[in-house]
C-alpha cells in the first residue's frame, strides 16, 4: 500500500480541488491510501459519497500556510499547519510521499528542513516535466525550474547526474541527452555562469552532456534534460505555459469565428485544442518535484484543477515506485 500525505489546504481552492483530485485517483488505485491534512469539516464536505473511506484518513490541522507567508518563518512558526504536519509524516515514515498546491517556497524550505536532502546534493532543485512535439521523445526534464535563483555552475553537474538516473526510468531515455540552456549553441556563448557551467559539464564523464541548447529548439525532442539556473528556468517555464495557452486559445477563437464548421466538427476541434492546452500548460504532467530530497515531494500549481491535482498525485506515485528514485538514496 502506498501512503501519500496530501496538504489539502494548499493552493487557490483548497479542499475543493485537492480532495476531489485525490479521490479521483483513489478510485483508480486500490493500492493507494491518502492522509488528508487540513480542516476536517471542509475536507469531509469534499469527499464524494462513493469514495472508499477505509483508505482515507483525515488529520486535523488548524493552521494554514498561504502564498503571502515568508517560507522560512511560516515553516518555523506554523507547526500545526497542514503543510508542516504532512511533511513530518513523510519524514517519520508514516507516509511515502508528499503532494501540495501550496506556497512553493515554503514547500521547498520545509522539505529540506523536515524531510532532509540527499548527502551528495549541495542544493536540491525543482524538476518540471515538459512536452515536446516529438513522437519519439515526447517529454523532457527542466532542471532547475524555479527552486534556486542563485544556482552555482557545479550544482548543474549534480543535477545532470541525478536527473539522468530519473530520466532513464521515468522517460524511458537510454543514455539521456543533457543540454545547457543558453543563448547560442557555440561553446563561447553566454555569461560567466553558463561558460563555467559548460566547462564543468563537458569535463564530467558521468552523463551524456551534448552542449548548449537554444530556447527555440526545446520542443524538438532533441534533449531529455535541460539544465539551467532556477531564475532563468522559472521564467522559461512560465513563458512556455503562458504563450502556449494564449496561442491555442486564439487559434480556437479564430476557428470558431471564421471556419465554416458544423457542430460536430466544432466540438472535435475544440476538444483537440483543449487537449493541447492541457499538455502544454503542464496539467497532464501534474506539476514538478524536488530533485535531491530524501523522499518524493510534488509541487503543483496553486490554481491547479481537480484533474491537475489528480495527475500530481499520480506523479508522486510514479516517483515512489521508480527504481531510479530509490537508487538516488543508495
Amino acid at each position: 500500500m502506498i501512503k501519500l500525505a496530501v496538504d489539502c489546504m494548499g493552493g487557490d481552492y483548497g479542499p475543493e480541488k485537492t480532495v476531489a483530485g485525490a479521490c479521483l485517483i483513489l478510485a483508480e488505485r486500490t493500492d493507494l491510501y491518502c492522509l488528508f491534512y487540513g480542516d476536517q469539516e471542509r475536507i469531509e464536505q469534499e469527499i464524494p459519497h462513493d469514495a472508499d473511506c477505509s483508505r482515507i484518513e483525515i488529520i486535523m490541522s488548524d493552521e494554514e500556510i498561504n502564498n503571502e507567508d515568508h517560507p522560512l518563518k511560516a515553516i518555523r512558526k506554523k507547526q500545526n499547519s497542514s503543510m508542516v504536519k504532512a511533511l513530518k509524516a513523510v519524514a517519520d515514515g508514516t507516509a511515502d510521499a508528499f503532494v501540495s498546491a501550496g506556497n512553493s517556497g515554503a514547500i521547498f524550505t520545509g522539505s529540506l528542513s523536515i524531510i532532509g536532502k540527499l548527502p551528495e546534493v549541495k542544493r536540491p532543485a525543482s524538476v518540471t516535466i515538459l512536452p515536446t512535439t516529438s513522437k519519439v521523445s515526447p517529454h523532457y526534464f527542466l532542471i532547475d525550474s524555479g527552486a534556486n535563483i542563485s544556482t552555482k555552475p557545479e550544482h548543474l553537474v549534480q543535477y545532470g547526474k541525478l536527473g539522468s538516473k530519473l530520466a532513464e526510468q521515468m522517460l524511458g531515455a537510454e543514455n539521456p541527452r543533457v543540454g545547457l540552456l543558453n543563448i547560442g549553441e557555440e561553446d563561447s556563448k553566454g555569461n560567466d555562469f553558463t561558460k563555467e557551467a559548460f566547462q564543468l559539464l563537458s569535463d564530467s564523464k558521468e552523463f551524456n552532456f551534448t552542449g548548449n541548447v537554444e530556447p527555440h529548439t526545446l520542443m524538438n525532442g532533441t534533449h531529455d534534460i535541460i539544465l539551467t539556473d532556477g531564475f532563468t528556468g522559472n521564467i522559461m517555464l512560465k513563458s512556455v505555459e503562458g504563450m502556449a495557452e494564449s496561442i491555442l486559445n486564439e487559434l480556437l477563437e479564430n476557428l470558431i469565428i471564421n471556419a465554416d464548421l458544423n457542430d460536430d466538427m466544432s466540438k472535435t476541434v475544440e476538444a483537440f485544442i483543449h487537449s493541447s492546452i492541457r499538455r502544454y500548460t503542464n496539467e497532464d504532467a501534474g506539476g514538478g518535484f524536488i530533485l535531491g530530497a530524501k523522499a518524493p515531494v510534488v509541487i503543483t500549481h496553486g490554481a491547479a484543477s481537480t484533474t491537475m491535482f489528480k495527475n500530481s498525485i499520480d506523479l508522486a506515485i510514479t516517483l515512489k515506485e521508480s527504481d531510479a528514485f530509490s537508487s538516488l538514496n543508495e
